[in-house]
């Protein structure tokens, strides 16, 4: 199956079925020892130092993920 098959396909599913795939993804990457790009890392330094500055809000992740999976 193509990648672009694979696309059309989770793009059917629900919200919440889309929500669980994405955190099957990423508990696969994490077994695989996944690295992050050098871009990643940056961007993710600046998200939590403007965490730490009160510079933004966070959000906790079932909220997020609330937000998604209930449509």
């Amino acid at each position: 199956m193509s990648i672009q098959a694979i696309k059309e396909e989770v793009s059917k599913l629900s919200r919440e079925e889309q929500a669980e795939l994405i955190h099957f993804m990423v508990e696969l990457l994490a077994k695989d020892n996944f690295q992050l790009s050098e871009a990643w890392k940056d961007e993710l330094g600046r998200r939590e130092q403007a965490l730490d500055k009160g510079e933004t809000i966070g959000k906790p992740a079932r909220e997020v993920i609330a937000k998604y999976t209930a449509r």
